[in-house]
């Protein structure tokens, strides 16, 4: 008989007892994805969406994250034109039983409070949303005031802010009435683990947080006068959060923006492009959370809380923190890197034979899940630390982490197959397609693991695994294009799987680990309409499920085998997409699954658009970069500021004359679009 699956059925259970993370008239149809929409950038780079221009029945929805708790919105108007609002709270230190990926707490508060203006209803009609991290709406009203919100994330407690402010546009007195019944539910004790979840919403009139019951306020507003007052969603268990000073926590979510916005800034001619740089930059790294277990990154969605994964966490989103120099980032990478250490299989058998590396550590770091077998896990553990280490730059750190470098290598290796390249059980998309025994993902990140391993081993005298690494890795490459290599549906490129036949999006890979053997029929058939359409990009050419993810990858590849003028053309796209179209302003997961969801790492894959394909910053030793910027004639000279690599800070600007670094005060320059510079000796070679 087979054995009863519990964790499915614990985990449909709590689905359906879980609330919905989008509103339904915030999903949207099909025909909906590129529909366009009345959006421009202001100066400050904040996104305005004038939608009253649209019309009605439109909608969208935004996530946002402090370290205790995220929320997303869903936002839009009605067939009348009337707000529509839900917020949907998520708390991931309380937990759910049994305490699994998706048990975070959460819940959904609609509705606004009544508001009334000399005793008459007052309905609000959204006239100006904008986004800058936070979201505001600015509301007309079927009386004489306006109504604005403005919703944000704290930053250190389990609570959403909602600042509303309501204004007198009349030349005359009015009275105002302000009233919201008292909002607070209580999850049996059954169903958390530990005792009762209490949630609820405080109406404030001051700054300090307290958990209130029924509010009214009954008031005077003089032509022009504005009244300022607080919704604050909150959730707790055992005690109720203590008293806290909400201006105290606006600003600190204010300070996290700007250090968002202003400490790597990108400078081009295209302020979409510079815009979504330090959009994506805020998004990814707004998204860690404090755990019993330390920080964790986490992709966010609804349904991925106080977690890791071994794709979005260790390989695409910890490799950028070097980058922006984020200390919670560069924190948490290095403690998503020490839990999974406790998974490497060290038991005394033969490396063929021991177990793989777990996909997720779950439940504030409690638990794992490895639903889908070996997706190639230790080889994206292996792909991510030695990025991230180069970067870093630290030898201490280097010698912390080399034993499981090491281990993932070996695993690795001992994978390998009759004809080279690495199996695994599935890939990063857990089954969802074919992926057959062995696939193209696997093998490019190991062989891109195994180069930077290389040169770590280098650094700290391990000649052995420096030889025997730079020979497995050579080995690699000409396994990947004699095993992948392979016209597809007319186009010189590769198959991911030993009998695929349709094109895949993942055979952008070989180009973002610099394998340009095959650079323009992939180019070509990564945008072909079998895969392309309307600016995303679809997993298979058999199916229309797309996936940002390597949309994201694809366009850092195109960059990196020098198709400037291509990957220009289709980032810029991107960001008109992304940035002021249907839903935005990140990347998102995909499309139908998900809901495009605005998932932390997606958004940090896009920067590193930036940073190493457009710049091709790639470290390339102990405080060694290569630099490879990849100019055409409508980007003639970019430039990014404050870059915080190997623990340093410092400029690139490069155009047609060559490349500047700015560094203490010092400018170096090299006539070279391709160059090294040694940060040892402060000199391009």
């Amino acid at each position: 008989m087979k054995q009863f699956n519990f964790d499915k059925f614990y985990e449909f259970r709590n689905l359906t007892l879980r609330p919905a993370y989008f509103a339904k008239w915030a999903m949207p149809s099909k025909n909906e994805l590129n529909a366009s929409r009345t959006r421009f950038l202001n100066e400050n780079r904040e996104v305005v969406w004038s939608i009253k221009e649209d019309g009605t029945n439109v909608a969208d929805h935004i996530e946002m994250s402090g370290f205790m708790a995220s929320a997303i919105i869903s936002y839009g108007s009605d067939k009348n034109g009337k707000l529509l609002l839900m917020r949907h709270l998520t708390v991931p230190k309380l937990r759910m039983k049994p305490n699994l990926t998706g048990s975070s707490f959460s819940c959904n508060f609609s509705g606004t409070e009544k508001l009334s203006v000399n005793g008459q209803k007052t309905e609000e009609y959204p006239k100006t949303i904008s986004i800058k991290g936070n979201l505001k709406i600015q509301s007309e009203t079927n009386s004489t005031v306006s109504v604005t919100r403005e919703f944000l994330p704290a930053v250190r407690q389990p609570v959403l802010i909602e600042i509303v402010t309501v204004k007198n546009h009349s030349d005359k007195t009015i009275r105002l009435a302000i009233c919201a019944e008292q909002e607070c539910r209580k999850t049996a004790a059954w169903r958390c683990e530990g005792s009762s979840i209490t949630a609820g919403c405080s109406l404030l009139f001051d700054d300090a947080f307290e958990i209130s019951q029924h509010r009214a306020k009954h008031l005077l507003l003089q032509p022009d006068e504005e009244v300022v007052y607080y919704r604050v969603y909150y959730a707790y268990q055992d005690n109720p959060i203590e008293a806290f000073s909400l201006k105290e926590e606006i600003n600190a979510r204010k300070a996290f923006i700007d250090e968002m916005f202003s400490s790597l800034q990108l400078e081009t001619p295209f302020p979409e492009l510079d815009a979504q740089f330090s959009h994506c930059i805020l998004r990814g790294s707004e998204s860690i959370f404090q755990t019993k277990n330390g920080l964790m990154h986490a992709p966010g969605g609804g349904n991925y809380y106080a977690a890791l994964w071994t794709n979005d966490q260790c390989e695409y989103a910890n490799p950028f923190f070097p980058f922006s120099g984020y200390k919670a980032g560069i924190e948490q990478s290095i403690n998503c890197y020490s839990l999974y250490e406790a998974y490497m299989d060290k038991s005394a058998l033969p490396m063929q034979d021991k177990k793989a590396l777990v996909t997720s550590i779950i439940a504030e770091g409690t638990d794992y899940w490895n639903g889908a077998g070996d997706r190639g896990d230790g080889e994206m553990y292996a792909y991510g630390i030695s990025r991230f280490l180069l970067e870093m730059s630290d030898t201490a750190l280097i010698k912390r982490f080399w034993e499981s470098l090491v281990w993932c290598l070996d695993f690795a290796l001992s994978r390998k197959n009759e004809n080279g390249v690495i199996a695994s059980d599935s890939d990063e998309l857990e089954n969802r397609f074919e992926s057959g025994n062995a696939n193209l993902f696997t093998s490019c990140i190991t062989y891109d693991a195994l180069g930077n391993a290389s040169v770590l081993a280098d650094a700290i005298g391990d000649t052995a695994h420096k030889m025997q690494w730079q020979a497995e890795r050579e080995q690699l490459k000409a396994a990947i294009e004699s095993y992948f290599g392979a016209n597809v549906e007319g186009f010189d490129t590769y198959r991911y799987y030993d009998g695929n036949q349709d094109l895949r999006s993942w055979i952008c890979m070989p180009l973002t680990v610099e394998i340009f053997d095959r650079a323009e029929e992939t180019v070509r058939a990564l945008f072909s309409p079998g895969l392309y359409i309307n600016g995303l990009l679809k997993s298979t050419s058999a199916n229309d499920t797309t996936w940002d993810r390597s949309l994201l990858f694809a366009l850092r590849g195109v960059f990196l085998s020098g198709r400037a003028e291509k990957g220009f053309a289709e980032t810029l796209n991107y960001c008109k997409n992304r940035l002021l179209g249907s839903h935005c302003p990140y990347p998102f997961e995909a499309y139908p699954e998900g809901n495009m969801a605005h998932l932390a790492a997606e958004s940090l894959l896009f920067a590193r658009i930036v940073t190493e394909g457009l710049f091709g910053l790639k470290a390339t030793g102990i405080c060694r970069l290569r630099i490879k910027p990849q100019l055409c004639a409508e980007l003639p000279v970019i430039k990014l500021k404050g870059i915080r690599l190997f623990s340093k800070c410092f400029d690139v600007k490069a155009d047609e004359s060559g490349i500047e670094i700015l560094y203490n005060g010092v400018l170096y320059k090299t006539d070279s679009l391709n160059a090294e510079f040694d940060f040892n000796l402060c000199v391009f070679e």
